[in-house]
């Protein structure tokens, strides 16, 4: 039993291991190009390869063949159809998200999956009697699932233990459209602290640049339109696009990213000291919703070369 418990455990570690190196590969050949997408694929891999230790020897028993051509054959037909089904069950959780990897997964835990059931089929003994053969069957999306809830608890509860600052916006009452907060910058200011909560006051131009560096987590904000006698209206915090039509004033929260800075080879890199890294608010105050696709997509190239040109300024007047 020992054994059997060290041989499936090291088979999940093998599923991980590969994944890790072929994707190594790939980042190498693409210049490390998204190798911000890895922590999440290996989110990912590790309850497939949980699943598949626990049930990968039920799964291989379906083939009785002996010859091991035949049994190479099945074990890579169903890896691959293990991580197309596994994509699927991803993508019902990460919706279009699940696109924005930057490299191929269905490969990548394909040859996973086939490394970890070959190592299986050469060290278990094969599953026998048809109600260890059908407990083993439904004991793998039940594992899949478990591991997935386990992971995803681990994760929320190292979000809320490292939550960043609670944080107050101040926004002026006729601002509308998207403001940024930039950070990391030296000549940036230093937000006053008032009941425990960062205050951070947004200029008429929407750029707002402070020292502190970003923090990721479970996040405490408020948002507040102040005029200018100082009185201030608690706006709502919308969690979608849609929601701007029953909730203004309201802010959506948008991504955060970085914009890449020079490297000493001449390229650019948003690992570059001179990247601008912010995070990005949409306030819906009055009109916001009338802009088109189009007139949207031009306020987005001002709004980044307005960053572009402030920032630039800014870290001049610091040298100085």
């Amino acid at each position: 039993m020992k054994r059997s418990l060290i041989i499936k455990f090291l088979s999940g570690l093998l599923n991980v291991l590969v994944c890790l190196g072929a994707v190594t590969i790939f980042l190498y050949r693409q210049e490390w190009f998204g190798k911000g997408d890895i922590y999440s694929f290996i989110f990912w891999t590790i309850p497939l390869a949980t699943g598949l230790a626990v049930s990968g020897k039920t799964i291989l028993s379906i083939l009785r063949a002996d010859k091991i051509y035949l049994r190479v054959v099945f074990i890579l037909f169903i890896s691959g159809l293990i991580s197309y089904g596994w994509i699927y069950f991803v993508l019902l959780i990460l919706g279009p998200w699940i696109n924005t990897f930057s490299f191929p997964i269905f490969y990548l835990w394909t040859v996973g999956n086939f490394f970890q059931l070959l190592f299986l089929d050469k060290f278990l003994q094969r599953v026998e009697g048809k109600s260890k053969f059908v407990l083993g069957l439904v004991a793998f999306p039940l594992t899949l699932i478990l591991a997935v809830v386990a992971i995803y608890s681990l994760s929320f509860l190292k979000s809320y233990l490292t939550r960043p600052a609670k944080e107050t916006y101040l926004i002026p009452s006729t601002f509308e459209g998207r403001f940024r907060i930039i950070y990391r910058e030296e000549c940036g200011t230093n937000p006053k602290v008032e009941n425990g909560r960062r205050i951070l006051e947004i200029p008429d131009n929407g750029l707002l640049i402070i020292q502190p560096d970003f923090q990721s987590g479970t996040i405490d904000n408020e948002y507040y339109l102040v005029d200018n006698k100082d009185n201030r209206i608690r706006m709502n915090e919308l969690w979608s696009y849609e929601q701007r039509k029953t909730m203004t004033p309201g802010v959506l929260l948008g991504g955060s990213g970085a914009m890449g800075g020079s490297m000493p080879d001449g390229s650019s890199s948003t690992e570059s000291p001179l990247a601008i890294h912010f995070t990005d608010f949409t306030v819906f105050n009055k009109d916001t919703a009338t802009i088109d696709q189009r007139s949207q997509f031009k306020l987005e190239q001002k709004f980044d070369s307005l960053t572009t040109a402030t920032v630039e300024e800014c870290r001049k007047k610091n040298v100085r």
